[in-house]
């Protein structure tokens, strides 16, 4: 039998399965559900074993073998990595905790790193552009909405304590007060929650967009289908 043929048809079969939750919650889709997480986490641990475990542990057996000094880098976290399968016992889990806090700040400090190479670096490059070349206005909305954003989040501004309404003679004994803004502070704060409103929208519209696209997919492989 043609496995092109055998695909297609899993395929098919998989999509209607996804396709049942519009009819509600059912075990059709949770069985869908359950193979696609279970080949999901199957394909990923087969590329961590024959892409990463298994080329680190050939390089140390050839790097002992011939004499390098660099294969103890492999060696440790090989063993570290060993280590957490202990985990479930209590005898050795402050062992556990210790790795695993080195692998929580790990990562930690890339998603740090990658966040200010990546976000905040490029974001104030773009804010530095000259005004005076190239797509002035658009230079010119992103500096101004790169200011507004971030003047929404400055808390230093001098506010006036004015009393704050109150309902029956309870609320008058607490003698609370309410700050208010003064200046043109509230507006332009204003102005920048609505920027930040904006570009929160932008990004669920392109989320959305996304997910549509995938269904756009999946019903243009349904109508196109030819055995």
């Amino acid at each position: 039998m043609d496995l092109n043929l055998v695909g297609t048809i899993i395929a098919v079969i998989l999509t209607v399965m996804i396709f049942t939750y519009l009819l509600g919650d059912n075990p059709v889709f949770r069985l869908a559900e359950h193979i696609l997480i279970g080949v999901s986490v199957g394909w990923v641990t087969l590329q961590i074993l024959f892409n990463l475990m298994l080329p680190a542990f050939n390089y140390v057996l050839d790097s002992s073998k011939t004499g390098s000094l660099d294969w103890w880098l492999y060696l440790v976290p090989l063993v570290l990595g060993l280590l957490l399968l202990f985990r479930p016992l209590r005898q050795v889990r402050p062992v556990t905790n210790l790795i695993m806090a080195m692998v929580i700040g790990t990562v930690s400090a890339l998603a740090l790193a990658g966040a200010i190479s990546g976000t905040l670096l490029p974001q104030v490059g773009a804010a530095m552009l000259p005004l005076n070349t190239g797509d002035i206005i658009g230079r010119i909305v992103l500096l101004l909405g790169t200011l507004l954003a971030l003047w929404y989040f400055q808390f230093t501004v001098f506010k006036v304590l004015q009393p704050a309404p109150t309902e029956g003679a309870a609320a008058n004994s607490s003698g609370s007060q309410a700050a208010e803004e003064t200046g043109i502070s509230s507006p332009v704060r204003l102005v920048g929650r609505w920027g930040i409103m904006l570009a929160f929208g932008a990004v669920f519209a392109s989320v959305f967009l996304t997910y549509f696209a995938a269904l756009v997919d999946r019903l243009l492989f349904l109508i196109n289908l030819k055995f």
